[in-house]
């Protein structure tokens, strides 16, 4: 079967019969449903193994096509998702989003060097005096591992200061996502805290990191350790479909001292469960788990404590950690991960590196 780019369909001939398409990953599928009953096949691009922005486009034909059917039986739409262009970019309580329009705002004072993109902040959510979250433009070459990070800075600095940041958003988003502390006297987030909708910052063009799915041997299960703003890369790694095809059962913990200071993880799962291309795996496979240590709440407790014990496991109705079928990330404060780190290790789990898989995983980066 013949395959004609998808800019070329609209000079097909109806009555040629079926035909085959070829769809660049980045590209809306929305102008093809009208066409499905034509298309019988779709041919998607992933350019490279660190861009899945092609993922989305893989669901909404099927979607689309059920919905179709769905009306020809006059059949209820309860039940059928309708995804037409996709957004991951959902407004949360207390946030400023940014109107498409105004792409454009903010652009940097001063020339940029050639290995440094600028972008533009679509949307600020504040949770809590110190804990607040961003979204920014992607720029259309960049491709990034789901759990990897960047260096981000602000640009009309003499010389700009960069820190590490965890990429909260998965790999097939359209934007990119942050989740930070506010820091009164740090270098970077004493003004990054300040940014608001069309602000500029600035992003270097390579992504790194150990916390991603090809530094893991295979397994059954997944445990993600976090605390405070350390859930950001397991933010972006519970809502790409990889993690859900690796492993059985994903399990996310997060220990915060106050309730409020879970408020990002909570709703990063509730829009995880929603959302069109990996909710049913969300529902069906990951189980969280929000952890305070000073704050009253149903679930109390230090994590390596939880462990130790067992009280974790008897819980959520699981058995013990067993390092030859289950897997583990860990990020979040030095203490945290380098005691869970011992304690996997005493039971007999390697850790794993990007050049050398093992049995678990470790971020060693960390903003001011």
């Amino acid at each position: 079967m013949l395959f004609v780019p998808v800019d070329a369909l609209a000079q097909s001939n109806s009555a040629e019969g079926p035909i085959a398409v070829d769809v660049p990953g980045d590209v809306d599928l929305s102008p093809l449903h009208k066409r499905l009953e034509r298309i019988a096949v779709i041919r998607i691009a992933f350019p490279s193994p660190a861009d899945g922005r092609g993922f989305p486009n893989v669901r909404q034909p099927n979607e689309h096509w059920r919905q179709s059917i769905a009306e020809k039986d006059n059949a209820t739409r309860t039940g059928y998702r309708k995804t037409l262009t996709f957004n991951a970019a959902q407004t949360m309580p207390d946030s400023t989003q940014k109107p498409a329009s105004d792409a454009t705002a903010g652009q940097p004072s001063r020339p940029l060097q050639a290995n440094i993109y600028a972008e533009t902040v679509t949307q600020v959510t504040h949770y809590t005096d110190t804990l607040f979250s961003f979204r920014m433009t992607r720029p259309r070459s960049f491709r990034f591992r789901s759990g990897e990070f960047v260096m981000i800075g602000l640009p009309d600095f003499e010389k700009p200061i960069y820190r590490a940041y965890s990429i909260a958003s998965p790999s097939w988003d359209e934007e990119l996502e942050f989740y930070s502390i506010k820091v009164p006297d740090g270098p970077l987030t004493e003004h990054l805290q300040k940014i608001s909708v069309g602000d500029t910052v600035l992003m270097r063009k390579k992504s790194t990191g150990t916390l991603v799915n090809d530094a893991l041997i295979p397994g059954k299960r997944l445990f993600m350790f976090s605390t405070g703003t350390g859930i950001a890369p397991f933010a972006s790694l519970i809502r790409d479909p990889e993690t859900y095809e690796k492993f059985d059962q994903v399990i996310l913990t997060q220990t915060c001292r106050q309730v409020a200071e879970l408020s990002y993880g909570n709703a990063t799962v509730a829009l995880a469960k929603n959302d069109p291309l990996v909710g049913e795996e969300v529902s069906q496979q990951l189980t969280h788990r929000a952890l305070t240590t000073r704050e009253e709440s149903p679930y109390m407790g230090r994590i390596t404590h939880l462990i130790e014990s067992g009280k974790l496991f008897a819980d959520l109705g699981i058995s013990p950690l067993d390092p030859e079928t289950d897997r583990a990330m860990i990020c979040g404060s030095m203490e945290m991960v380098q005691d869970t780190k011992t304690l996997l290790e005493g039971l007999g789990a390697r850790e794993g590196s990007n050049a050398n898989p093992g049995a678990f995983v470790l971020e060693r980066a960390f903003v001011d």
